[in-house]
């Protein structure tokens, strides 16, 4: 009688007000969130339990967070291991009354795939994109430096035109580079977090086709080339300008005794 009367209604009480069930059965929410910022997570469950009493755990292992006197869970300045599946339940349970699953939006990834296609004095960046981070991508911002070390250290990065490429593109062209040289070549994505990592590539020039036959020609029999020949020649200039040099002299001489001469009456 006793037990009908009295401890029935308060295990059927205690039931409704604590609903545990199996983690499976309840859906999971979900909240986006920047990095950096201060995240707070509500239980949806556990209306009446007392703050210490309850339990969040963060993939699968109880969390170090603060539990606030409203069941809430607060995570400040938070970063990309934070995000996840958050579940809050009483302390030493192992059912869940909530389920949260956090994504931080960051700064844009990577990008994919970039490669450079270098002329002579032309390149071609060209990109993909594999994520934006969870906002839009606002620009693309390229750049390229000299691989070859002035005094030791490497020349500042060279903006490429335009500063803000669109967020449609994949590629931008690179013009004034000199031929047969090596170049660093960087490209990121920016959105609305900031700009994220640069991705480098390391590309070459072409020779110009025009020096390349110029320095051909000129270098051409060089092995067999007699250097007896080369004085015989130095020696024929150098005759050849005496000679002119004498001529003129006696030119010179002739017209300066002729002015010199008194006039006939």
């Amino acid at each position: 009688m006793f037990f009908e009367r009295v401890l029935l209604p308060v295990i059927c009480l205690g039931i409704e007000v604590f609903p545990l069930v199996s983690a499976e059965d309840v859906d999971i929410r979900e909240v986006l969130a920047d990095k950096g910022t201060n995240v707070t997570i509500p239980c949806g469950g556990l209306l009446t339990m007392p703050a210490p009493n309850v339990q969040w755990v963060h993939r699968g292992i109880k969390t170090h967070h603060e539990v606030l006197s409203d069941r809430s869970l607060l995570l400040r300045q938070i970063d990309v291991d934070d995000a996840g599946l958050y579940e809050c339940g009483v302390e030493n349970e192992t059912a869940y009354v909530d389920r949260v699953n956090l994504t931080v939006r960051t700064e844009p990834p990577p990008l994919v795939n970039v490669t450079v296609h270098a002329s002579t004095i032309l390149a071609l960046i060209l990109w993909n994109v594999a994520g934006d981070g969870g906002h839009p991508i606002i620009d693309f911002t390229a750049q390229y430096r000299s691989a070859m070390p002035i005094n030791g250290t490497l020349e500042q990065w060279r903006p490429i035109s335009p500063n803000h490429i669109s967020p449609n593109s994949r590629q931008i062209d690179v013009y004034h580079l000199e031929p047969n040289a090596s170049y660093w070549f960087r490209v990121w994505a920016t959105n609305l977090l900031g700009p994220g990592p640069p991705v480098e590539v390391l590309a070459t020039t072409l020779y110009s086709d025009q020096e390349a036959e110029l320095y051909k020609h000129f270098l051409e029999g060089a092995e067999s080339f007699d250097t007896r020949t080369w004085v015989a020649a130095v020696c024929v200039v150098m005759g050849t300008l005496v000679v002119l040099a004498a001529g003129t002299c006696a030119v010179l001489c002739r017209e300066w005794r002729r002015d010199g001469e008194p006039a006939a009456a």
